[in-house]
C-alpha cells in the first residue's frame, strides 16, 4: 500500500464519523437518541398543520407527544406525504417545516421553539412592555379627547365625546358616544372602537387592530346626554352658557317632580334609607362616580362587553336622576315652608333650590353631580327602594 493511499484511508477514517453525525437529522434538531426499534411511518397529508403531521408520527411511532411551540408555529400549513420512511428522518422534516426543537426520552417526544424564535419573541414582548410603560393612559368624561402627533399614550377613551388621534396609541382607541378619527401619521396598535359614532382611519395613518363602529341613535343620544350632564353644556358654553345652564335645571326639575309623582313609594324608601346610612351612601355615591369610567375601560376592551357600556350610561343616568330627586326631596323635607309634606311638594321645593344653584358656572355643575352622587349611592345599594336595611 502507498502511502499516499494509507493517507487517505487514515484520513477518512477520521472524518467519517463526523460527517455522518452532521448528516444525522436528529444531531440537527432532535436531542436525544430514538431508540433503535423506530419504526417506519407513512404520512398521506395533502392538507393540514405541522401539529397533525407530529400526531399521525408519535401515533404511528407510539410515542408520547407534549407539544409547548406557540400556535404560530404549530398551526403552519403543511402537506406532506411520505411512505415507509424511518419516523427519524419523517420527524426532521416536519420540524423544519414548523421552525421547531425536540427532545426523546423514555418514549416521551418534547416539541418546542427554536431557541432563536424563543428569544426573539420574548425580546419582542419586552420591547412592547417598555413602549407601552413610556405612554399613560389619557381617559376623559363628558368631552373630547385630542391626541397630538408629538405625543404616545397607552390607552385613549373619551366617556361623552369623541377621540382624534394624530400621534401614537400604543393600545386601544374607544370613544363612547363619538366618533375615532385618525389623522395623516396617526398610530393605533390595538382597536379603534366607537359606540354612537363611526371610525374614521386616514389612509396615511396605521391601525393594527380591527376597527369597530356601532352607531345608531340611542347610542348617540347617550353620548349627548352624557356631556349634557356632566359637561354643563360645554359644548355651548360660549354662545348659549346661560341657556344651557338654565334649560338643564328646568329639565331636571321637571324630571324630579315626575319621578316623585310616578314612583313614590321607592322615593320615599330610598329617602329614608339616605338619612339612615348618610355614610354608606356618600360611599356608594363615590364608588359610582368614579368607578364608572374604568368599568366602560374594562367593558370596552372586548367586543362581548362594548353592547353593555350604552346600558349602564342608561343606568348611570337614571341613577343620578333619581339621586337628584331624592335630595330634592329631602332638601325640601328640611325646609319649614310645608304644612303637608307629600314627596311631590317637598320635590318642588327642594328642587327650586337645587336648580338655583345649578345656574351658578362651574360650582353648580359640581354640586348637582354631588347631591346627585351621593343619593344615587343610596337608590343603588337600596336596590331603588326594594331594600331599606342593610345587614352589619
Amino acid at each position: 500500500m502507498s502511502a499516499a493511499k494509507l493517507i487517505v484511508g487514515l484520513t477518512v477514517l477520521v472524518l467519517l464519523p463526523g460527517l455522518v453525525w452532521a448528516a444525522t437529522p436528529d444531531s440537527r434538531r432532535l436531542e436525544g437518541r430514538l431508540p433503535d426499534s423506530a419504526p417506519v411511518v407513512s404520512i398521506d397529508q395533502p392538507r393540514g398543520t405541522v401539529l397533525d403531521a407530529l400526531s399521525a408520527l408519535a401515533k404511528q411511532a407510539g410515542w408520547t407527544l407534549v407539544v409547548t411551540a406557540p400556535e404560530s408555529a404549530t398551526a403552519r400549513a403543511l402537506t406532506i406525504q411520505v411512505s415507509k420512511k424511518p419516523a427519524g428522518e419523517v420527524l426532521e422534516l416536519v420540524l423544519e417545516a414548523g421552525a421547531l426543537r425536540a427532545s426523546f426520552a423514555d418514549g416521551v417526544l418534547r416539541v418546542r421553539p427554536e431557541a432563536a424564535a424563543a428569544e426573539s419573541r420574548e425580546s419582542w414582548r419586552e420591547r412592547r412592555r417598555d413602549r407601552r410603560g413610556r405612554g399613560a393612559q389619557r381617559v376623559v368624561f363628558g368631552h373630547s379627547l385630542n391626541v397630538g402627533a408629538d405625543e404616545t399614550v397607552d390607552k385613549a377613551v373619551a366617556i361623552g365625546g369623541s377621540v382624534t388621534i394624530a400621534g401614537h396609541v400604543q393600545r386601544d382607541t374607544v370613544a363612547i358616544g363619538g366618533s375615532v378619527t385618525l389623522l395623516p401619521g396617526a398610530r393605533v396598535e390595538g382597536d379603534a372602537v366607537a359606540v354612537g359614532g363611526s371610525v374614521s382611519v386616514d389612509p396615511a395613518a396605521t391601525l393594527e387592530g380591527d376597527s369597530v363602529g356601532l352607531g345608531g341613535t340611542i347610542p348617540t343620544t347617550i353620548g349627548s346626554a352624557t356631556r349634557w350632564v356632566v359637561g354643563g353644556g360645554r359644548g355651548m358654553r360660549s354662545m348659549f352658557g346661560f341657556a344651557s345652564r338654565m334649560t338643564r335645571a328646568v329639565l331636571l326639575y321637571v324630571i324630579a317632580l315626575l319621578i316623585a309623582a310616578a314612583f313614590p313609594g321607592a322615593f320615599s324608601r330610598v329617602k329614608t334609607y339616605l338619612v339612615d346610612r348618610p355614610g354608606l351612601s356618600a360611599l356608594g355615591g363615590l364608588a359610582i362616580v368614579f368607578g364608572f369610567a374604568p368599568l366602560c375601560v374594562v367593558l370596552a376592551v372586548t367586543i362581548i362587553g362594548i353592547p353593555l357600556i350604552p346600558v349602564a350610561v342608561l343606568l348611570l343616568i337614571a341613577l343620578l336622576l333619581f339621586g337628584f330627586a331624592v335630595s330634592a326631596g329631602w332638601l325640601g323635607e328640611r325646609m319649614p315652608l310645608l304644612q303637608e309634606k307629600t314627596p311631590v311638594k317637598t320635590v318642588a321645593l327642594g328642587g327650586v333650590v337645587l336648580a338655583l344653584a345649578g345656574l351658578i358656572p362651574w360650582i353648580g355643575t359640581a354640586v348637582l353631580v354631588l347631591v346627585a352622587a351621593v343619593a344615587a349611592g343610596a337608590t343603588l345599594l337600596s336596590r331603588f327602594g326594594h331594600r331599606t336595611t342593610v345587614a352589619v
